[in-house]
């Protein structure tokens, strides 16, 4: 059987970790102790919300649908996608062709199909809890009027300088000149001023 490994990893700083890497000799060994070749490995860092956003897992359902290879595996099924919405489009453009090494599922069974709606469903639950969590942290941080985000690369009286020189009719080229900072961070400082 010719396989597919598909990796992925949420953020781009996990990216440059060792998660993915792992993902790929994990599924790259489960292919081997199977007897599949592969035939090409996608990596992608990209949030599970949404499977049509992700460019690498196109391509690799792409090629599965196109009979460039019999099956797709992922080290677990959340790498796959954390939407029961998702999941479903999944195996309806590729059918039963998908394996994955923690779970183990033979998806070409009744039960094996089941079991990984249950898991899907969970993935699903877990990644909207997480957001439901984090939204209710970052509400109690601005209203106890802590800051939010990364902090500014441009200090505060530069700040005041260079809407101080906008409201006075420089553009934002000549601000930029005069301030040392570029013009796009100009133009976002002052728009975010506007708001």
């Amino acid at each position: 059987m010719r396989a597919i490994i598909y990796a992925r990893v949420s953020t781009e700083e996990q990216e440059k970790g060792y998660s993915i890497d792992a993902q790929v000799e994990a599924c790259t060994n489960y292919a081997k102790a199977k007897g599949w070749e592969i035939v090409k490995v996608y990596r992608e860092a990209k949030s599970g919300k949404s499977a049509d956003n992700r460019s690498q897992l196109q391509k690799a359902l792409q090629l599965l649908e196109g009979g460039g290879a019999d099956i797709l595996i992922v080290w677990r099924l959340d790498r796959l996608t954390r939407s029961i919405m998702d999941f479903q489009k999944i195996v309806g453009r590729v059918g039963a062709r998908v394996s994955s090494v923690v779970e183990g599922l033979d998806m070409s069974t009744s039960s094996g199909r089941f079991v990984a709606n249950i898991l899907i469903a969970f993935a699903q639950y877990e990644r909207e809890s997480i957001g439901e969590r984090t939204r209710l942290g970052l509400q109690r941080a601005k209203a106890e009027g802590k800051r939010i985000g990364r902090k500014p690369k441009v200090p505060k009286d530069v700040r005041t300088e260079i809407i101080s020189l906008r409201e006075r009719g420089y553009t934002y080229r000549e601000i930029a000149e005069r301030t040392g900072v570029s013009m796009w961070t100009v133009r976002h400082i002052c728009q975010r001023a506007i708001s």
